[in-house]
């Protein structure tokens, strides 16, 4: 009876350590896909944030230029309101 048992209780074993294993490589694959898929984002979420400080400068830039063109036009009413003939850029 205690033979029974101890074969019985060794072959369960052997099922939870072949099922364990199993799995183990299983998640191992996964865990790899998931790294890959990190270090994708990763790379994407650098290359937004360079897009964005890039699109920040433009937008300073753009803000300048209408600020110029704003005072410009102030100039060119001046001049009018003055009976002056506008200069040309």
């Amino acid at each position: 009876m205690r033979q029974v048992g101890r074969k019985m209780g060794i072959s369960l074993l052997l099922v939870v350590g072949l099922l364990l294993t199993g799995c183990g490589q299983e998640l191992k694959k996964e865990n790899e896909q998931l790294k890959t898929q990190v270090a994708s984002l990763q790379k994407e979420n650098a290359d937004l944030k360079t897009e964005t400080m890039a699109l920040k400068g433009d937008n300073e830039a753009m803000k300048k230029q209408v600020d110029e063109m704003k005072q410009h036009m102030e100039q060119m009413q001046k001049q009018m309101k003055a009976g002056k003939p506008a200069r040309k850029r």
